[in-house]
């Protein structure tokens, strides 16, 4: 019978639910300069709102794990989705920072299902020595969400405005106060239909989807030979739990694990100085090298989009790096390669006088962020075993409170320079580029040779 290859249709699904992912979670901030004069904000008080997003988000990943664990990604993601779609939505509604502030805590919290049960879907749909491009594939999803959404959430409050694209209109054209809120019930209605696309198609298992050939199923369970010192069992999936198994959540498992703490502090670092390209970029931009608005957009959109070029390259070298050193030292040298080179984007960053080159850096600092994704992802699928979700959502819990922080504090170290603005963004940047150097030491010792 023939291969119809659906593993590679499930791998695009979920790389869909993550294009939505990252454009549902930026549009708020591309779009904050329209919502602070609208509903008469403060720029202090918007920057909590943003921050609250990851809050929510990084306490409901193990929870939200563990649920695709349990019960299945089709009719779990699906939820979820559905429910920050709706949440989006309401954005649109919103009268009053504390509605905002309300909205945005409910995105995050659904939104927090999406990648740890995404990594369940690669490695039940993927042969393990191709989970390290696979998990790329899918994170580009995230990446083109997160790149287009600067660009169109602008050009769609700019066509709310005038009727036209600013390519029709003369200028830098300037969105309206109230533009954006279509834009968001926009959103939030196409995330519902992703939601409904996603269960119709989506299968929890290779042996339940009835287009699966027996040819198809043999390769994902177990016709390639497993990586160095990968258990045979995970090639062979014997490890994944049938529909009615029982699973308890493992935390003893995952507070015991050196390896596993030391990932939390890659992935803490890794989300503190990425979070500052979807949260504070456009106010950098705007103090430092004051860009308008509508310019923002397209270098929030170029640092956001080379990501995607990182997470294809940061895959394959992830799957090369491992076949050919080994779980152990080829997840970690990509873990430590990327921190690295973040760090030098900062620190390059801070020699730049006009805006264009700034951007070009901070271009530089979203590929070398999501050069290391891959290997993260990998190494929840290489330890997780029937329990990748849970090991997934503990990783990213902390991840995500470096990414609640990182507003914070780079907001508070540039604010302590009121007087001299550019300033207190080099401290801000120095800061980052140090936490980036600790989590590239700590992800020396980082081993995915070890089941949790």
């Amino acid at each position: 019978m023939r291969d119809l290859r659906i593993r590679y249709w499930m791998v695009l699904l979920a790389m869909l639910v993550a294009v939505l992912l990252y454009l549902d979670r930026i549009c708020l901030s591309v779009a904050s300069a329209s919502v602070e004069r609208d509903l008469e904000l403060s720029g202090d008080k918007l920057k909590w709102i943003l921050s609250a997003f990851f809050w929510t988000y990084a306490l409901a990943q193990l929870p939200a794990g563990w649920l695709g664990d349990r019960f299945g990604a089709r009719w779990v993601l699906g939820s979820y989705v559905a429910l920050w779609s709706l949440s989006t939505a309401l954005l649109g509604l919103a009268g009053s920072a504390f509605s905002l502030l309300l909205l945005r805590l409910a995105c995050g919290l659904f939104e927090a299902g999406a990648y740890p049960v995404c990594a369940g879907i690669v490695r039940q749909w993927v042969p393990a020595q191709n989970r390290g491009f696979a998990s790329g594939i899918v994170s580009v999803g995230g990446r083109l969400g997160g790149a287009i959404a600067p660009v169109l959430t602008i050009e769609l409050m700019i066509w709310w405005t005038y009727g036209h694209s600013s390519w029709l209109l003369e200028g830098n054209a300037n969105p309206g106060d109230s533009s954006w809120r279509p834009v968001m019930l926009l959103y939030g209605i196409a995330g519902l239909g992703i939601a409904l696309i996603f269960v119709w198609l989506y299968r929890d298992r290779p042996e339940q989807h009835p287009l699966v050939s027996p040819l198809e199923l043999q390769h994902i369970r177990g016709s390639a030979q497993p990586l160095p010192s990968l258990a045979s069992q995970d090639a062979a999936g014997a490890v994944s739990p049938s529909p009615s198994e029982k699973l308890t959540l493992p935390l003893s498992a995952l507070l015991t694990s050196l390896s596993l703490w030391l990932m939390c502090l890659v992935q803490f670092a890794s989300n503190f100085g990425w979070a500052f390209l979807v949260t504070l970029l456009p106010r950098y931009l705007s103090d430092v090298h004051h860009v308008s608005q509508q310019s923002q957009g397209w270098m929030q959109t170029l640092s956001l989009g080379s990501g995607m070029l990182g997470l294809l390259v940061g895959g394959w070298l992830t799957d090369f790096a491992t076949h050919r050193w080994g779980l152990r030292y080829g997840r970690a040298i990509m873990l430590a390669t990327a921190r690295g080179l973040v760090a030098i984007a900062f620190i390059a960053g801070l020699q730049v006088s006009s805006p264009w080159e700034a951007a070009i850096f901070l271009a530089l600092v979203g590929f070398s962020t999501d050069l290391g994704i891959g290997a993260m992802w990998a190494y929840g699928q290489d330890v997780g075993g029937k329990y990748v979700g849970s090991v997934m959502g503990w990783a990213n819990m902390w991840g995500n409170l470096g990414a609640a922080l990182s507003p914070i504090i780079f907001g508070l170290i540039s604010e302590a320079f009121a007087e001299d603005k550019p300033q207190g963004w080099r401290f801000a940047f120095l800061f980052c580029a140090a936490v980036q150097i600790i989590a590239a030491i700590a992800a020396c010792g980082v081993s995915a040779a070890k089941r949790i």
